[in-house]
């Protein structure tokens, strides 16, 4: 029982002591905005690759031209989905060496997904603006949270090793 609650206990610091972190001015004005400006370059890549006009401007990707445009705000770089993933991680009974495993290989795999998030949004703006704010606030917002919650799933049932 001890053992449930030393999770708990480790969960709920992680979240509040994370989530304090990520609403500090101090993050906002560097780290958070820095892995915005990344995901932003790397969906603008992402998006020339498969043959999208698109122009960038710092955070934003744009149309040339004007028909469409988006900003990756901090509340849009997947930092929270991370922070869930980082508290299941390191609340879960397993080994160091398997938590590191699942961190490492996680929160890569988020960050892909949410470059992936952030180039299906501009796809979605620029060819059905109408679902654009639907998808971005209600749709995605799921998904990448589901998606962590899943990625934390597998590396439970493929990576940790259950006890004898």
């Amino acid at each position: 029982m001890l053992n449930r609650y030393g999770s708990a206990l480790i969960f709920v610091a992680t979240m509040v002591i994370g989530g304090s972190l990520l609403l500090s001015t101090r993050l906002q004005d560097r780290e958070l905005t820095s892995l915005s400006l990344v995901i932003t370059e790397l969906s603008d890549a992402t998006l020339r690759t498969l043959g999208f006009d698109v122009g960038r401007e710092s955070r934003t990707l744009f149309v040339p031209g004007g028909s469409f445009g988006m900003r990756v705000d901090n509340d849009c770089n997947g930092a929270w989905a991370h922070l869930i993933f980082l508290a299941a991680v390191l609340a879960y009974p397993a080994s160091w060496k398997e938590k590191l495993l699942g961190l490492t290989v996680g929160q890569s795999l988020l960050f892909l997904l949410n470059v992936v998030r952030v180039a299906s949004l501009f796809v979605i703006g620029v060819y059905v603006p109408s679902v654009f704010r639907a998808t971005h606030v209600y749709v995605w917002q799921f998904l990448i949270i589901g998606l962590a919650l899943l990625l934390f799933v597998v590396w439970v049932d493929k990576f940790v090793r259950r006890p004898a």
